[in-house]
């Protein structure tokens, strides 16, 4: 059965990985990006016709995959854009080094905007490419930089090419091409001299070498042969270019650094501490010991930072040009925020929390089963109504450059 992918280009210059100029981050250092998967879609129409589209499903699988788990949120792309100007066709389709150029020089747009349709007919009809469906292609490129590499050389699959696929797993998942389908206690088997006929996506490797990939055929998530005959292997990088994303990509890549170069960060440090009491020395009362929290949580990475007890000292010491902090606008993952005790309603006390990358903000917590433990325990909306709304203070925010 043909259910999309032809190998017809043999060799392909500089899309070999080593060759390329394609980044090689590990952006998830597990290989698992099952948890970024975007939506399940069949490449077939909706009155059951095969359309042959797996290179198109598989690349835009990939691309919305990676975007997740990068920059967080999940964009849902047109494949049938991709698949016309591809010129893949009914019972044939495409070598899938065409699609991802296809995607490289014309961009992606959202698939409301060109959706499954409900015959082949429809769904090969070119007519529809309109130029302000091509226009917004090319805006998406203005944004988006999209790189795409062969894992190896065409005909030359090292022997070790399941560890291969998983080192590169950690930069990206990975579309491969695959022997479809022929099920044998449990996972798919290929003829190891047998030409590859589907092309999917890879999105991990198991802790017993199993390969599992999402198929756009059936829906589904399937688990592979160890030795199954995957005969090539696609990674891809994306950079998006909108203020957002490039900060979420700074935050992520400054994380990677240090976690290269076994650093400690201070959102690592947090997240050890949470549940636990963060301010061991006392010198604060445990339910007034925030800033104290803080500056023991700083201290772990920044062994400089002097131990504080109150909120108006913390403060005093952030902006001094000697402690290397800067102030924010906003809250981002990793910085300080802090309402200052005496700049709101007299007498009342303020607080200092560290934000964490899922939004929400940890401190010393002053109250009830978990008194004088660091957690979890405000969000930046639930801290602004009650210092800022309720108590007059403004919430200042501090990052270490």
């Amino acid at each position: 059965m043909r259910y999309g992918l032809t190998e017809e280009l043999e060799e392909f210059g500089a899309y070999i990985l080593g060759k390329s100029t394609t980044p090689f981050i590990p952006y998830v250092e597990s290989g698992d990006w099952e948890k970024f998967l975007p939506e399940l879609e069949k490449q077939r129409t909706k009155d059951y016709t095969e359309t042959s589209a797996c290179t198109a499903f598989a690349s835009l699988n990939q691309a919305e995959t990676f975007i997740r788990g990068v920059y967080g949120y999940e964009p849902n792309y047109s494949e049938r854009f991709i698949y016309l100007l591809a010129g893949i066709t009914p019972q044939k389709g495409v070598d899938p080094q065409v699609t991802h150029e296809t995607v490289r020089k014309n961009g992606l747009i959202d698939e409301r905007l060109l959706p499954m349709t409900r015959t082949i007919a429809e769904y090969i009809d070119r007519s529809v490419l309109t130029g302000s469906l091509l226009a917004k292609g090319l805006y998406w490129l203005q944004e988006h930089d999209y790189q795409h590499e062969w894992v190896w050389t065409t005909g030359n699959r090292p022997t070790n090419y399941i560890e291969i696929l998983r080192e590169a797993l950690k930069t990206s998942p990975i579309a491969v091409s695959v022997s479809a389908w022929n099920k044998v206690d449990g996972v798919y088997v290929s003829d190891q001299g047998s030409v590859n006929n589907h092309y999917c996506l890879l999105y991990k490797i198991d802790d017993e070498g199993y390969p599992w990939i999402f198929d756009s055929y059936d829906n589904s998530k399937k688990k592979l042969a160890k030795d199954h005959n995957i005969r090539r292997a696609k990674r891809i990088w994306i950079n998006v270019r909108t203020r957002k994303a490039s900060k979420t990509h700074v935050t992520l890549l400054t994380k990677i650094l240090n976690m290269l170069l076994n650093r400690k960060t201070l959102l690592g440090v947090a997240e050890s501490y949470l549940g636990k009491d963060a301010s061991p020395n006392n010198q604060a009362v445990p339910e007034l010991a925030c800033a104290e929290t803080i500056t023991f949580l700083l201290k772990q990475v920044y062994p400089e930072t002097p131990i504080i007890t109150g909120t108006y000292s913390l403060y005093d010491f952030l902006r001094k040009p000697t402690s290397n902090f800067i102030q924010l606008k906003e809250p981002t993952a990793g910085c300080i925020a802090l309402a200052v005790t005496g700049m709101g309603k007299k007498g009342t006390n303020g607080h200092a929390w560290i934000v964490f990358e899922d939004g929400t903000w940890g401190s010393n917590n002053s109250y009830g089963i978990n008194k004088g433990k660091f957690t979890k325990n405000y969000t930046y909306q639930t801290a602004k109504k009650r210092y800022t709304d309720e108590q007059s203070m403004e919430i200042y925010f501090f990052n270490h450059v």
